[in-house]
């Protein structure tokens, strides 16, 4: 699956064929044909596996929350770090990449990206704010679009410095954990003091 995710960011998904995949595995086209049958069930592998680490890691800040939720800032605070760290995977990257370049010659690569990862981390994260809604911590009267604009604001962030670096703000060109760790406490300061007390 490491093979396959390489050659369809490199060469595209269209020209990458399972020749291709089976010799940069170091296996035999008849393995991988064994394995996943077809190259569209063998993408599907790779952005399974990857909801499945994502969905785990955006679990655990829940989880980590039995019963009584901290305050908000906190509870927001572990979710933003966890939402950068996805964001920042390097395999979440060469996702991406591959849908940027793919998504509009294979629809339905963007398709099963949107219904099996976008539509589901947006799930997990609606989940989270509607619980700390219940509980007081926030004032939503659409925890589907404070999610939206949540998750917007970290991986924006994130973006911007990591991306531009000294243009959004950051000390430098490449910002170290604590100067990202700033800018995300204060987009959770942000995002709560938005929808904190009417």
């Amino acid at each position: 699956m490491e093979a396959a995710l390489r050659l369809f960011v490199r060469q595209g998904y269209a020209a990458t064929t399972l020749d291709d995949i089976a010799t940069a595995a170091l296996t035999a086209r008849q393995t991988v044909y064994n394995h996943f049958g077809d190259k569209e069930t063998l993408f599907r592998a790779v952005v399974d596996e990857h909801l499945t680490a994502t969905l785990g890691m955006l679990q655990t800040a829940a989880v980590g929350f039995h019963g009584r939720l901290p305050d908000a800032e906190t509870c927001l605070n572990d979710l933003a770090r966890r939402l950068l760290a996805i964001a920042r995977n390097p395999r979440a990257a060469s996702l991406r990449r591959l849908l940027q370049t793919e998504g509009e010659r294979q629809p339905e690569l963007l398709a099963l990206w949107r219904d099996q990862v976008a539509a589901r981390v947006f799930a997990e994260v609606t989940g989270l704010l509607a619980r700390l809604a219940h509980g007081g911590g926030l004032y939503l009267d659409d925890p589907t679009r404070a999610a939206g604009q949540f998750i917007a604001l970290v991986w924006g962030t994130g973006w911007q410095l990591t991306a531009l670096g000294a243009v959004a703000g950051a000390a430098s060109a490449d910002p170290d954990e604590q100067e990202l760790d700033a800018a995300l406490r204060s987009c959770v300061r942000l995002f709560v003091r938005g929808y904190g007390q009417p």
